[in-house]
């Protein structure tokens, strides 16, 4: 059995919610927004416990929790972890964190022995601590940066994670064959609507359940009756 925890279901504007981010088995990190490091210690949890983090891009929301984070890794508790910490991400991504935090020394350099940073393109795949991840491009503001989703396998289930996107060919090759698939819903472009949603929902086996995030809870429709399709709640945990 795996273990989906959402630690914030909410788009960049929030609306009451917490910033998007998920964590898989307690070990993998589906992007780092804001409070990460808070939310993980919620869940009883601390940084030696991840093996790896998956950024999708390099918007704050998605971003902004790696400060912190590092401090944590380099200064704090998890000073002494006694094995590397793997981020995954698109270029640009990990010189965006760098300007978040400045001069700061928990900025450390790509060879740094407690951090294992990996650039990821379109199809761009490795396999870390069993776990297996693929790199999708999505279309998400391509004309400023590379966007990607993932699709990771773990303990025999196939969990598919869009990031931010508009509808686009690589949602439909990041939900191919997965047992679930998390995708946003932002609301319009560069995100997709409701109306994507229903029909994704439609092309879609019935065997792929579908988990909304990134969306505006005031706005939200009810989906409830739509069987295989759920939105995403701050602090729930689901089973895959």
């Amino acid at each position: 059995m795996t273990t989906l925890d959402c630690i914030g279901s909410g788009n960049a504007f929030s609306n009451g919610q917490y910033w998007n981010g998920f964590l898989v088995d307690r070990r993998i990190l589906f992007d780092c927004p804001a409070q990460t490091l808070t939310h993980l210690q919620k869940l009883d949890l601390a940084i030696d416990d991840l093996d790896l983090i998956l950024l999708s891009h390099q918007h704050s929301d998605h971003v902004l929790g790696m400060d912190l984070l590092l401090l944590e890794l380099t200064m704090g508790r998890a000073s002494k972890r006694g094995r590397p910490l793997r981020i995954a991400a698109p270029p640009g991504v990990n010189e965006r964190v760098a300007e978040i935090i400045g001069g700061a020394p928990r900025m450390t350099p790509k060879d740094d022995e407690r951090i294992t940073w990996i650039e990821m393109h379109d199809g761009a795949n490795f396999e870390w601590e069993g776990v297996k991840v693929q790199a999708v491009e999505v279309d998400h503001m391509p004309e400023l940066f590379l966007a990607v989703g993932y699709r990771v396998e773990i303990d025999g289930k196939l969990i598919a994670y869009t990031g931010d996107t508009k509808i686009c060919d690589g949602v439909y090759t990041l939900a191919e064959g997965a047992d679930l698939l998390v995708l946003e819903c932002g609301g319009g472009p560069p995100h997709m609507n409701w109306d994507d949603i229903h029909k994704l929902r439609e092309d879609l086996p019935a065997s792929t359940e579908m988990l909304v995030t990134h969306y505006n809870g005031v706005t939200a429709p009810d989906i409830s009756a739509i069987d295989g399709l759920s939105l995403a709640e701050d602090f729930a945990n689901y089973t895959v």
